[in-house]
């Protein structure tokens, strides 16, 4: 089959990164031809509003209404997807141009005559994340369910609840042309039904969890330059620096007597920039993980790690609890520095966990191949 990926746009986001990849690979290992379909967020503005703001921000000493600052973020974003490009293009061999809005993703989906498109996995479904005007494109509402499969792998709303206003009818209606659902968070499966009356929606693995952890050491790692990743030690990764979680590291340190401790992002000095198979070498290599990432700890538990897990409640929550109820880790969730006094730091039980994980993977991959009509070689 001829297959459409459609997610977020690959920037900056190693695990952004990372789950595209991850249901690529599958996709191509069971005998599918396999496109990232590349959305852009469709820019508006009046090229009166652009030629103002390039000037105000090139002004002296002046910040106005936050430009400058706004203008050099997204130049700093641009530069670290320039960054990431030529790993994403060594691992996605097939990517589209950028495409900016529904008449651009008909065209090209018209040109490809796909036989399925699938959007996921990642915060798809999060109004927040995708608000633009073209937003039900990630509702698959460019593609004609009549002549191409319309199918939702593990798409997340990120919370536990719809963030749109006054559209849940439109969304139910794009639901119902879908030939499959499924959500990355068990409260997804809900939102499906309580807000837009679907029934049947599927909870699902995330696309990084379906590839077992040899891919990511012996085709990503083991395949790249990581010599400069220390070995062992404590890995943070912290999204959203705080006073607090740097108090739950440094407890963290002290209950373990860490010595090194290796910041991949937040309360480092270092403004380096780090490679995917870095990012993923740091955690393979490490003894001890501490995150407030979905992503990284994902990456600690398909690495075998002992972690902990602080709570990210801006970049939602229900992530988070989903996953780790699934595999009975809820101790691993730390909302205070309080809850690290006394706390046992031991190893999780991976056997135990790689029982469910085996058979989760089972499930989430038989919903792939029922979805895309049973035609998936064996993996």
């Amino acid at each position: 089959m001829k297959i459409g990926i459609l997610t977020l746009p690959i920037a900056e986001n190693y695990g952004g990164i990372l789950q595209a990849v991850a249901l690529y690979r599958l996709l191509q290992t069971q005998g599918h031809e396999v496109v990232l379909v590349y959305k852009q967020n469709a820019n508006h503005l009046a090229l009166w509003k652009k030629i103002v703001i390039s000037a105000l921000v090139k002004v002296p000493f002046h910040d106005f209404k936050g430009l400058k600052s706004r203008h050099r973020a997204k130049q700093e974003r641009q530069e670290r997807k320039a960054f990431h490009r030529p790993f994403v293009e060594g691992q996605i061999l097939s990517i589209s141009k950028d495409l900016f809005t529904k008449e651009d993703l008909e065209a090209f989906a018209r040109e490809e005559a796909f036989d399925a498109v699938i959007v996921g996995s990642d915060q798809v479904w999060r109004k927040r994340y995708i608000n633009d005007a073209y937003y039900k494109s990630y509702f698959l509402d460019f593609v004609d369910s009549a002549k191409t499969r319309k199918i939702a792998y593990a798409a997340s709303f990120g919370k536990d609840h719809w963030e749109g206003e006054g559209d849940a009818e439109v969304i139910a209606a794009l639901l119902r042309d879908f030939t499959a659902v499924s959500t990355r968070e068990a409260s997804g499966v809900a939102v499906c039904r309580d807000t837009f009356g679907y029934e049947g929606a599927e909870h699902v693995l995330d696309p990084t969890l379906l590839m077992d952890k040899s891919f990511y050491i012996d085709e990503i790692i083991s395949k790249h330059d990581v010599s400069s990743v220390p070995r062992g030690g404590l890995v943070t990764y912290v999204l959203d620096e705080a006073d607090e979680k740097r108090d739950i590291i440094e407890a963290v340190q002290a209950g373990l007597h860490i010595g090194s401790t290796h910041h991949l992002k937040g309360f480092s000095r270092s403004d380096e920039i780090c490679t995917v198979p870095q990012w993923l070498a740091a955690f393979a290599y490490a003894d001890f993980v501490v995150t407030d990432s979905f992503h990284g700890m994902v990456f600690a538990i398909l690495f075998e790690k002992n972690f902990v897990v602080i709570a990210n409640h801006s970049r939602g929550l229900d992530r988070f609890t989903s996953l780790l109820s699934l595999f009975g880790l809820e101790d691993r969730l730390v909302f205070d520095p309080k809850e690290m006094e006394g706390k046992a730091l031991d190893r999780p039980d991976y056997v135990r966990i790689g029982r469910i994980l085996d058979e989760q993977r089972r499930r989430s991959v038989g919903f792939l191949v029922d979805a895309l009509g049973g035609e998936a070689l064996a993996a």
